[in-house]
């Protein structure tokens, strides 16, 4: 017994002592392979690298270095072919008994991929698949990974020698990539594609459903001068998602409003008409109806009626909502819906109870007024104003654009019960207070139409003219670099008109791609084939904003005119 006891304290210190010399020796290895990463010459880490496999027990580690070393020397003898493919070969020998040692070794496979690509650019006769290997690494790092990026530009790059199942593959890697969101890798990848790929179906197959990424690639299209068509599909597409986006906005927006969290709701509702802001509809020059163009107007209408509610919810004045409620109302047309608003408003106390009895606060009696007009209570404004001029009542300066809004709603109303020479009266005496006020002359001249006073009409026009954007305007061969644009307000009467951009040295191999945007919509599209552009466009009393978008290039835009159609 005390024999077998003495042999079994000898077995174990053997083994003991084994185990040490094993973590000396892996401990050694290691310490060797951190001390050649520091080596700069590559010729003496090899050196070094070399010897100690063949005196210590094998680490994975250190065949990873030699591979890494020997691929370096490789590539920066490449214009040595015989020498190139003699170290691109030890390159791949040392990854194989890398992996061989430690098979999950992500940076292992990416490695000798990476050494049997350029083997196999600079050996030709050298059979060997770098993608079997660049497939493993995917499969053994995560998404957010460089290597995984590199792995995904190398197929883009090699697609034309990709068999369907690798391309299938590879589809996976690049989605993936894109739906990382990374905006300098995405617009690498388009580069890439572009150069080596040039196929919409294939990024189609890749472009996660993401307006901000449509976005970016319709205007990589347009900078490229690669397809109108698609450039176009992508924007109408990109805006539809907004649009979508807006819908969801909303929806949070009134849940939120009916627990009472308003401003979480007003919160919700800004965003909602934020992003309806930005949408230019693009599908009108795709002849796709993606949005609907009464779900679009309805929503915007809404939004603007809710944020009102939501601030006057919280116990704010009237006058810090008017301007929401005055949106609202220029896009409602239903006297129900108005008359839901007047009571509303009314249970809030934020309008008069009995309305013409108090006129001390003007702002709120000119609001008023316009609800009543929204209701077509034409005899009721006719009466309150009546009363409004016994009353005396001194209209402070700085209210004097509420003044004129005023006169205008009663001369309105006298019109639409032809009293016509009231509204004159009323319309002259809003002219008297404004003497600018393009509105107001386009009132008096219809008036005139009716009354057939043809000498007036032509005294008005003449008075309208001077107020219109001049009809031709010389911009000096002003230049729209790339990327850039040109705008410009133009005041219009509200009359369709047609309107010719003038340009100048178009002709190129390659012509300008513009765009043209007319009050925040997009109304033109294309490749400059002329030195003028003509477009039909629906203008609105007022103020009009005139956009030109240099997409692809600069170009010089000289002037304009308009007509009317």
């Amino acid at each position: 017994m005390k024999q077998m006891n003495k042999v079994k304290r000898i077995l174990l210190i053997i083994a003991l002592i084994a185990v040490g010399v094993v973590d000396i020796v892996i401990y050694w290895n290691f310490h060797v392979y951190y001390q050649a990463k520091k080596i700069e010459n590559n010729e003496k880490k090899i050196e070094i690298l070399e010897k100690k496999t063949q005196s210590y027990l094998p680490n994975d580690l250190v065949f990873y270095e030699l591979g890494k070393t020997y691929f370096d020397l490789g590539i920066n003898s490449f214009d040595d072919n015989s020498q190139s493919n003699t170290y691109l070969r030890r390159s791949v020998k040392n990854f194989n008994r890398s992996i061989k040692i430690n098979p999950a070794s992500q940076f292992s496979h990416f490695n000798l991929a990476q050494s049997l690509l350029y083997l196999s650019t600079s050996s030709p006769s050298f059979v060997a698949s770098s993608y079997d290997e660049y497939k493993k690494s995917v499969l053994l790092v995560g998404e957010n990974s460089q290597i995984f990026f590199e792995i995904g530009k190398v197929f883009f790059s090699r697609w034309s020698e990709l068999s369907d199942e690798d391309r299938n593959f590879s589809l996976g890697v690049l989605k993936s990539i894109m739906n990382r969101r990374d905006r300098e890798k995405i617009l690498s990848l388009f580069h890439i594609w572009e150069m080596n790929v040039k196929d919409y179906e294939v990024m189609g197959k890749i472009l996660p459903e993401n307006a901000r990424i449509y976005q970016m690639y319709a205007k990589f299209l347009g900078e490229k001068s690669l397809s109108l068509d698609e450039r176009q599909r992508i924007m109408a597409r990109a805006e539809f998602l907004e649009f979508e986006e807006a819908k969801n906005r909303y929806d949070s927006g009134e849940n939120e409003f009916f627990y009472y969290q308003m401003k979480q709701a007003f919160s919700h509702f800004n965003s909602c008409l934020n992003t309806l802001k930005k949408i230019r509809f693009y599908q009108n020059l795709t002849q796709r109806n993606l949005i609907s163009r009464s779900e679009f107007n309805s929503m915007k209408k809404s939004t603007f009626l809710n944020l009102a509610k939501c601030r006057i919810e919280e116990g704010t004045e009237l006058q810090e909502v008017e301007g929401y409620l005055r949106e609202y109302l220029a896009l409602e047309d239903k006297v129900a819906a108005v008359s839901e608003l007047e009571s509303y408003l009314r249970e809030r106390a934020l309008i008069d109870e009995k309305f013409g009895e108090n006129f001390d606060d003007f702002g709120r009696f000119s609001f008023q007024l316009y609800l009543y007009f929204k209701q077509n209570r034409y005899r009721d404004i006719m009466r309150i104003g009546r009363l409004f001029e016994q009353s005396f009542v001194v209209v402070p300066k700085e209210k004097k654009d509420e003044y004129v809004r005023v006169l205008q709603l009663m001369g309105d109303s006298y019109q639409k019960i032809d009293y016509l020479y009231d509204a004159g009266d009323l319309y002259q005496r809003a002219l008297e207070i404004d003497a600018e006020n393009l509105e107001t002359m386009l009132k008096i001249r219809r008036n005139y139409e009716r009354l057939n006073e043809a000498i007036k009409i032509r005294e008005i026009d003449k008075k309208i003219e001077k107020i219109l954007a001049p009809k031709k305007i010389d911009l000096k061969s002003f230049s729209i670099n790339k990327s850039r644009s040109f705008s410009r307000t133009l005041i219009l009467d509200g009359r369709k008109i047609i309107l010719d951009l003038s340009f100048k040295d178009i002709l190129a191999e390659t012509p300008p791609l513009i765009s043209v945007f007319f009050n925040g919509n997009v109304v033109w599209e294309d490749y400059l084939k002329e030195d003028v552009l003509s477009l039909s466009l629906e203008s609105k009393l007022g103020r009009n904003s005139l956009q030109v978008v240099a997409i692809n290039k600069a170009v010089s835009i000289t002037g304009l005119r308009w007509r009317t159609d």
